[in-house]
C-alpha cells in the first residue's frame, strides 16, 4: 500500500518587509533540513514529491533530497500553499497509481490536520509525540489501506481513518 512522508517545513525567518510566501529558511531550518532528508535516506525511495511552492517549502525541499541517494521527481503545486484538509487530499488523490512513496511538504495547520486525519487517533508513542506538537521539520509517515485514487471518497470529512501513523520525528541539525 502507499506510504506518505508528510513533512512540515524547516524553520523560518521572518525577515520585515518580506511576505509570508517569500520567507526563507532561518539558520536552525538549514541544519534541521539536510537531517530530515538524511532521514529519509534510510527509508524506501521516494517516488515523488509533491512541495509547496513558498520559498521556505522550497527551500527545506532542496535540502531534504541533497541527502536522499535518488532525488524524486517534484511537483510544486500552489494548492498545497495555505491549503486545508480538502485541498490536500485532493492533491494526493491525484498521485498517479504506482507510486508508492510521497514526499508532501507543506506548512501547517493542514499538515497537521492530514497526518491526524490520515492517521487517526493513535496511541503509540509516535501518536503521543504528534499530539503535543507537530512543529517544524515535523515528520510523519503514514502507511494508507487505500490507493491515493480513493482518498477524497474513503478519507472524506468525518471518516475514520484509511491509514497508520507509522512514526512521527522532529529531525534536529
Amino acid at each position: 500500500m502507499p506510504t506518505l512522508q508528510l513533512l512540515r517545513h524547516a524553520k523560518s525567518a521572518w525577515p520585515p518587509g518580506v511576505a509570508d510566501y517569500s520567507r526563507p529558511l532561518n539558520d536552525r531550518g538549514r541544519r534541521d533540513a539536510p537531517a530530515a532528508g538524511q532521514l529519509l535516506a534510510r527509508r524506501e525511495e521516494l517516488g515523488l514529491a509533491l512541495v509547496s511552492p513558498a520559498a521556505r517549502t522550497r527551500e527545506t525541499f532542496d535540502l531534504v533530497s541533497a541527502e536522499l541517494p535518488v532525488a524524486p521527481e517534484v511537483m510544486f503545486d500552489p494548492r498545497i500553499y495555505e491549503a486545508g484538509l480538502g485541498s490536500l487530499l485532493e492533491v494526493l488523490s491525484e498521485v498517479p497509481a504506482g507510486v508508492d512513496q510521497v514526499l508532501l511538504v507543506g506548512h501547517n495547520p493542514g499538515v497537521e490536520m492530514l497526518a491526524w486525519h490520515l492517521g487517526g487517533d493513535d496511541d503509540t508513542d509516535a501518536g503521543d509525540a504528534m499530539r503535543r506538537k507537530y512543529p517544524t521539520a515535523g515528520l510523519a509517515e503514514i502507511e494508507l489501506q487505500v490507493p491515493w485514487s480513493e482518498l477524497p471518497v474513503r478519507a472524506g470529512f468525518g471518516d475514520v481513518a484509511v491509514g497508520r501513523l507509522k512514526s512521527f520525528v522532529v529531525p534536529r541539525g
